[in-house]
């Protein structure tokens, strides 16, 4: 990719982002702040969600690095 695909891509992406944040809709409310229940669902019932999200960030760096060619 040049330098100009790559700063129409970056800028699409950021306004997708940008017009994505604006339109958010909802209150958020946090009902506790207790660690040890986030903590327990974490590890619980989202366990294998989290390790999924884990791998995948781990290979995107990785792949990041090889694009990049780092050394």
């Amino acid at each position: 990719m040049n330098k100009r695909s790559s700063a129409l891509a970056s800028a699409l992406f950021f306004f997708v982002f940008l017009y994505q944040i604006i339109n958010i809709t909802g209150n958020v409310t946090f009902v506790s702040q207790n660690l040890t229940v986030l903590s327990s669902a974490l590890f619980s019932t989202y366990l294998i969600p989290f390790e999924l999200i884990s791998v995948i960030l781990v290979g995107s760096i990785i792949a990041m690095f090889h694009v990049a060619g780092g050394k």
